[in-house]
């Protein structure tokens, strides 16, 4: 049972990621969390490896939870 609420909120938390991607990148570039600020790092790659991070995080969540259910 653990493993399926942690499959879950896994893979809600990669959920929120790809679909607020640009919203969590703006918020970052605004606090000045920008990692590598200076250097030229466009602000649509950071937006795609957000998404890529969420897309991830939302396969592992599955497969956790999927562990958890008996069916891997």
């Amino acid at each position: 049972m653990f493993a399926i609420v942690i499959g879950l909120v896994l893979t809600a938390f990669g959920l929120a990621g790809v679909w607020y991607a640009p919203a969590i990148v703006e918020a970052q570039r605004r606090e000045g969390m920008a990692p590598l600020e200076d250097s030229n790092v466009e602000e649509s790659d950071r937006i795609a490896v957000t998404k890529g991070v969420g897309a991830v995080m939302i396969v592992a969540g599955l497969a956790v939870a999927a562990y958890g259910a008996g069916l891997v």
